[in-house]
């Protein structure tokens, strides 16, 4: 049987998802217990440490995660009600909510970050043999 390029790009995919889901559970044990927190919070963290003044929007925050605007919602107000986050008018539009990073929100990612490292080269076998088709 002759091998396609379809075939290799399904072979790509399939390899990309399994160590994504693998590395995702693999996080996910080591966070929970470690740091306290679950692998989406600490996505949501990592974003605002890095936007500009510990900001971002609500729907931004919920794009650059992957989620939908009611799945951030949600997450966020987990996140608020864990004190590692608040709410944040926007001063140029009354409907406009941003979500900002607290000192507490900043010393859980720190925690976490650093259990998310640590996780992260402990799994990397599970991402060795990713490699584009030749």
């Amino acid at each position: 049987m002759v091998r396609t390029a379809a075939d290799d790009t399904t072979r790509l995919w399939e390899g990309l998802t399994r160590a994504h889901n693998l590395m995702t559970a693999a996080l996910e044990k080591d966070l929970l217990p470690q740091a306290g927190m679950p692998l989406a919070w600490h996505e949501v963290l990592h974003h605002l440490t890095e936007a500009p003044g510990g900001l971002l929007r609500f729907q931004e925050l919920a794009k650059v995660s992957g989620i939908t605007d009611s799945g951030a919602s949600r997450r966020l107000d987990q996140m608020i009600k864990a004190g590692l986050i608040d709410r944040q008018s926007c001063p140029t539009d009354r409907r406009g909510v941003y979500a900002h990073i607290t000192d507490e929100g900043r010393t859980a990612y720190k925690r976490a970050h650093t259990v998310f490292v640590r996780s992260l080269a402990k799994n990397r076998e599970l991402l060795e043999g990713l490699s584009l088709p030749t």
